[in-house]
C-alpha cells in the first residue's frame, strides 16, 4: 500500500514521461480527475496506480517511492502496518551468500546494537567488580613463577 505522496509522485512521472493527452488515454481517465489526483483532491485508486505502473522502469519506481513506502511495496510492512518477519529474515538469510550484504549487515548491527551484542555474547563487564587483594600485591611483587 503505497502513501498519497507515492501515488502523486508516481502519477506525475508518468505525466511527465508521456505528456498530458497521452497519460489521460494511457490510465483511461477524465482530466479532471487527473488534475484532482495530481493536486490531492482525490486519492488515487489502486488500478490507476497499477496502469501508470507499467509506463515506469524498476530505477524510476526505485527513485519515486522510497523508506517505508517501498518496504509496503514489496510486502515486508503491511497494511496494518505490521512487520512479516519470515519476509525480512530472508533477507536476512541472503547475507550468508553476499559478502556486501554480510559486511552492511554487520555494520548496521554493531552501529545499533553495540551493548545488545555484548550483553548476548557475554562481554558485558558492567557487573564485574574489581577488588585490591593482599595475595594479588604478592603475585606482582613475585611474578609467576615466584621471581622478581
Amino acid at each position: 500500500m503505497l502513501s498519497d505522496e507515492a501515488r502523486r509522485a508516481i502519477l506525475l512521472r508518468v505525466k511527465e514521461k508521456l505528456g498530458f493527452t497521452r497519460t489521460l488515454e494511457a490510465l483511461d481517465i477524465a482530466k479532471g480527475s487527473l488534475y484532482n489526483y495530481l493536486h490531492g483532491y482525490r486519492r488515487i485508486p489502486d488500478e490507476v496506480v497499477e496502469k501508470a505502473l507499467r509506463y515506469l522502469d524498476e530505477r524510476e519506481f526505485y527513485e519515486i517511492v522510497q523508506g517505508v513506502d517501498r518496504l509496503r511495496a514489496v510486502g515486508i510492512i503491511r497494511e496494518d502496518g505490521s512487520v512479516d518477519y519470515s519476509l525480512i529474515l530472508q533477507a536476512i538469510a541472503l547475507a550468508t551468500r553476499d559478502e556486501y550484504l554480510k559486511q552492511a549487515l554487520l555494520k548496521f548491527t554493531v552501529e545499533n546494537f553495540r551493548e545488545d551484542l555484548r550483553k548476548m555474547l557475554g562481554l558485558s563487564l558492567a557487573h564485574v567488580v574489581f577488588k585490591w587483594e593482599p595475595g594479588f600485591e604478592e603475585f606482582l611483587r613475585r611474578g609467576r613463577r615466584g621471581r622478581k
